[in-house]
């Protein structure tokens, strides 16, 4: 959670270091430069702090605890109100944080095998109730939209407001089929614009989007015939002067390669690919292991595949990036809306054939980033009611989002 502190000072106030008593000709100065903005300081000096990213969970009451940063925010910050208008904040650092008055999830997650989702995180277990099991290949029989959300990541990317199917609870209306995980990964390799590191001496008939993708194409081609990967594709931005042109997709079945090492390995021959000194170009290259922490797919399934299944596929890609343990419960159940995928699947024409709407999670530690993918399978055919929404997802100034067709696949 981001929160901006605003604190007025007058003369009589502390201001970190400064002397309380600063004489008459000091404060006439003083007197002089704030006099316009006195005014406005009267107005906002009830609102001492401004909080962005600030989600309240539907079960939480005002009665039973008050939104005066209590003990809900990490830290233990409490607000109190002194004789005279101005506001004191004090951090009480030696004060814990029960679990059960917390108004924000812990600031951390892990995708390890050792920690189970909601129950490495508290001392209860979570206890589902008991739901038909499923092959993988009787989902293609479906022929209703659904969920897809692992089970160690259910108590966090579960929308909010739908309640978790738990045994301690009444029956959910949900219809919930368990199904085998199919142990799958995601590598994500983002590249931003090739420049010339000689740009006097470029010559004007040079093409380097061209060169890029040509390269791009080879070492997709690397990869795929090394077999450490289960499917692969290139995509390729639709629009010109794109921050990312290319973006490469790696599938990998963790029970076949270890996605410790394949990470390496396509690191180690993309930056022998794109060595400045054979290309004369350079450009950013970001590559993180990915989880697929929720999806909304409509039929018929599959979730083994991510291969397109027409020429006509594109996607909408839209990346997100958050600080070290900014990454809350509170903030990922409501993933619907600041990913803007609610917007997506409510709002996109039906002639564009929408197939799935995948979040991703990087594993790796520190920040965290977040890709959302919409896969639609009539895209191309119908390419101005696809980006229809584009406008909408980029007034709302977060993220980058994009539009992308494949150009490789293997």
């Amino acid at each position: 959670m981001n929160i901006l502190f605003r604190k007025n000072f007058n003369e009589g106030g502390g201001g970190g270091g400064g002397s309380k008593s600063l004489g008459k000709s000091a404060a006439r100065a003083r007197k002089g430069k704030i006099g316009g903005r006195s005014r406005a300081a009267a107005v906002l000096e009830d609102h001492y702090g401004f909080r962005t990213h600030i989600f309240l969970s539907p079960s939480f009451s005002l009665e039973s605890e008050e939104l005066g940063c209590g003990s809900a925010i990490s830290g233990g910050l409490t607000s109190r109100r002194s004789s005279g208008s101005i506001q004191q904040l004090k951090w009480n650092l030696q004060q814990r944080r029960k679990p059960s008055s917390s108004l924000f999830g812990e600031p951390e997650v892990s995708f390890t095998n050792d920690n189970q989702g909601y129950a490495g995180r508290t001392t209860k277990p979570i206890s589902l109730h008991p739901v038909p099991k499923a092959e993988i290949t009787e989902l293609k029989t479906l022929d209703k939209d659904c969920f897809i959300i692992p089970v160690a990541s259910v108590d966090r990317f579960l929308p909010a407001g739908v309640p978790m199917p738990l045994i301690e609870t009444k029956q959910s209306q949900l219809s919930v089929v368990e199904v085998d995980d199919p142990k799958l990964c995601v590598l994500i390799h983002l590249m931003t614009q090739m420049e010339p590191i000689e740009p006097i001496l470029e010559s004007p008939l040079s093409m380097p989007l061209v060169k890029q993708k040509s390269t791009a194409c080879d070492l997709l081609t690397e990869v795929g015939a090394s077999r450490t990967a289960m499917e692969g594709m290139l995509l390729a931005n639709l629009e010109k002067n794109a921050e990312f042109p290319f973006i490469s997709y790696y599938v990998i079945n963790k029970a076949q390669t270890d996605p410790g090492e394949f990470f390496h390995n396509c690191r180690a021959a993309s930056l022998r690919k794109f060595d400045p000194k054979c290309l004369r170009y350079s450009a950013a290259h970001t590559f993180d292991l990915f989880n697929e922490v929720a999806t909304i797919a409509r039929p018929p399934l599959d979730p083994t595949s991510k291969r397109p299944r027409s020429n006509a596929t594109g996607f909408i890609v839209s990346v997100y990036k958050v600080f070290e343990g900014d990454d809350g419960e509170n903030f990922e159940k409501n993933w619907l809306y600041w990913t803007g995928a609610r917007m997506i699947y409510r709002s996109l024409p039906k002639s564009v054939g929408l197939r799935r709407i995948t979040l991703h999670k990087s594993v790796s530690n520190g920040d965290k980033l977040y890709l959302l993918l919409v896969e639609c399978s009539n895209f191309l055919h119908d390419l101005t009611a696809a980006a229809i929404l584009i406008p909408a997802l980029r007034a709302r100034l977060c993220g980058y989002t994009g539009l992308y067709r494949t150009t490789a696949v293997f």
